[in-house]
């Protein structure tokens, strides 16, 4: 027999001081937002880097390019990136 919690009883899972990105949230595996870190850019957890920094160079054709320049990213977490902007994009669309 599986036993699921519910929403009610989800542990507290406290952020790092300065964190934005709530601990239970989507994001918080993979993004980083804390106003004492790069003036409060989005990052990609654990490193300095913006996350419009491979926005950037998707828009230029030049995803290879991001890795070779920012070796601290791996493909998993920018895909995963990507995938939740899709995600968010889609869904405001679909509210229109």
């Amino acid at each position: 027999m599986s036993v699921t919690s519910s929403p009610a009883e989800k542990k507290f899972v406290p952020r790092p001081a300065g964190e934005l990105v709530p601990a239970d949230s989507p994001f918080a595996p993979y993004i980083s937002v804390d106003p004492a870190r790069m003036h409060g850019e989005p990052c990609f957890k654990g490193t300095r880097i913006p996350i419009q920094t491979l926005f950037d160079h998707l828009r230029f054709g030049e995803f290879s390019e991001f890795f070779e320049g920012f070796p601290d990213v791996t493909r998993e977490h920018a895909v995963a990136v990507i995938d939740l902007a899709a995600q968010g994009f889609l869904e405001g669309l679909r509210k229109l």
